[in-house]
């Protein structure tokens, strides 16, 4: 394994328990607010709480999902391709998938920025914006780079 996979591994997994930690928040907290409720004293901002976590979640988790392939693929056709016509379909993939995450991480980052200059926070409970942002920018440079060394796999011939 080289340094990039390792590299890739290592933050994948560390993005992954943050992932996991946002999970068990967001399961707590509603939780709380649930309970409390039945009492009369609702916890405020669950929603926007939750929310956020849920981004997080959501991107925190992607890095690793695709290092591990566990999106949901169909490769009927490809499947039935030459090996070296399969190898470039993959390559054309990984190609734009990185062009994709590396646009949104792109985006992300210019946007995270102007949330920041800003000074944009939630409704309720008024917390910044941008680290939220900025977070699912990273772990969108994560899946590029993940995609990138799929790609130098493809051309290793380590499918």
């Amino acid at each position: 394994m080289d340094w990039l996979e390792r590299l890739i591994k290592n933050i994948g997994r560390f993005l992954n328990v943050m992932a996991g930690m946002a999970l068990v928040a967001m399961t707590a907290i509603t939780c709380m607010d649930v309970m409390l409720r039945a009492f009369g004293h609702p916890i405020l901002g669950t929603y926007e709480i939750v929310g956020l976590l849920g981004a997080l979640l959501n991107s925190l988790a992607l890095p690793q999902t695709t290092r591990q392939r566990g999106h949901v693929s169909v490769e009927v056709v490809v499947s039935r391709f030459p090996s070296k016509i399969r190898k470039w379909v993959y390559a054309l993939t990984y190609f734009l998938g990185m062009f994709l995450f590396s646009s949104i991480a792109y985006a992300g980052w210019k946007y995270g920025s102007e949330l920041r200059l800003g000074h944009e926070v939630s409704m309720t409970l008024q917390i910044p914006i941008y680290p939220f942002v900025y977070a699912i920018a990273f772990s969108a440079v994560m899946v590029s780079l993940v995609l990138f060394n799929e790609l130098l796999n493809t051309f290793k011939n380590r499918f």
